[in-house]
């Protein structure tokens, strides 16, 4: 799986590729520990933990060995849990393989859930445990309020976390537990009172990715290809996001430095260079760095590929 790279922050990208290519996870764990700001940390485990897929085996064994120390239960949950994520998009070639891949996931969500409940419990005043666990149970939630029960509790401790609503939206979504109507409703309740520049503005390019790529899995070839033409050309869909778009922009200053910036400003890009508006793609690209998230690009292709191939029709 690919790891997400829109940030600029040499201490994250020295623990990612020590502790994915060297299998040291020492920086990941200290850089972890270390980090006062819920969103530094949300965003920081949310990388690692793509890295830490490659290594499961060994921090388990380190979370067992220091059963007491909190990072260790959080890296170890969000490496699970993106390995869980990971299977997800492989399942997809057929009834036995995905029955097989379906079940090997919810195990790997069930000791995510564990890990994650117990990072929790050692460290009770900290969101990113629950943040992480949002993702997480989106894949097998044990009841029907699981989702709702543990992005309530990530919001309580942490009120603004990105990926925490990310995740969140993800599970509102028709493929899931929801419909494009909560999906909707959701991004302009959260979006609302937000300021100019906040990350969570991108709630609303993100809403309106999942509505476009509903429509691409429904249907014959031709009505995917019709609603996929007729999505983007939807007035009003055009001016909820660039009313969204224009106040990320506006108000970027006042929050160049805050870790998800750059995948927010990516989430817009992403939205309209599928929409075939490269000028109004080029702004955000311009201001989300010169590394790719994983999503939304993700659903397109090669996520690399895919906000290269952006960066080029924009003129970058």
């Amino acid at each position: 799986m690919g790891f997400d790279q829109a940030f600029a922050d040499e201490l994250l990208d020295k623990a990612l590729w020590t502790l994915a290519d060297d299998g040291d996870p020492s920086a990941a764990l200290d850089l972890i520990a270390d980090t006062e700001d819920a969103a530094q940390r949300e965003h920081a485990v949310a990388v690692l933990g793509a890295g830490g897929v490659l290594r499961i085996e060994q921090l388990r064994d380190l979370a067992a060995r220091q059963a007491y120390r909190p990072e260790r239960w959080l890296l170890l949950g969000a490496a699970l849990s993106a390995a869980a994520w990971s299977l997800r998009e492989d399942n997809h070639t057929g009834p036995r393989v995905t029955d097989r891949l379906v079940q090997e996931q919810q195990v790997l969500v069930g000791e995510a859930r564990s890990a994650l409940r117990q990072a929790a419990a050692l460290k009770r005043d900290d969101p990113v445990p629950w943040s992480e666990l949002a993702g997480a149970v989106v894949c097998a939630p044990l009841h029907k309020s699981e989702t709702a029960d543990v992005f309530k509790r990530a919001c309580v401790l942490g009120p603004d976390l990105y990926a925490a609503h990310a995740r969140h939206l993800t599970g509102l979504t028709r493929r899931w537990y929801g419909n494009q109507d909560q999906v909707i409703a959701f991004a302009r309740a959260r979006t609302a009172e937000r300021p100019d520049g906040h990350p969570l503005l991108a709630l609303v390019a993100l809403a309106h990715i999942e509505g476009y790529v509903d429509g691409l899995l429904r249907g014959t070839v031709v009505g995917r290809f019709w609603r996929a033409w007729r999505y983007f050309a939807d007035s009003k869909v055009r001016r909820e996001t660039d009313a969204a778009a224009d106040r990320l922009v506006a108000g970027f200053a006042d929050f160049a430095g805050h870790p998800w910036t750059m995948s927010a400003h990516q989430a817009f890009a992403a939205l309209y260079h599928q929409a075939g508006e490269p000028q109004r793609a080029r702004a955000h690209l311009a201001l989300g760095g010169d590394r790719a998230a994983v999503w939304p690009w993700r659903y397109f292709g090669d996520p690399d590929e895919q906000f290269q191939a952006a960066r080029r029709v924009a003129g970058l």
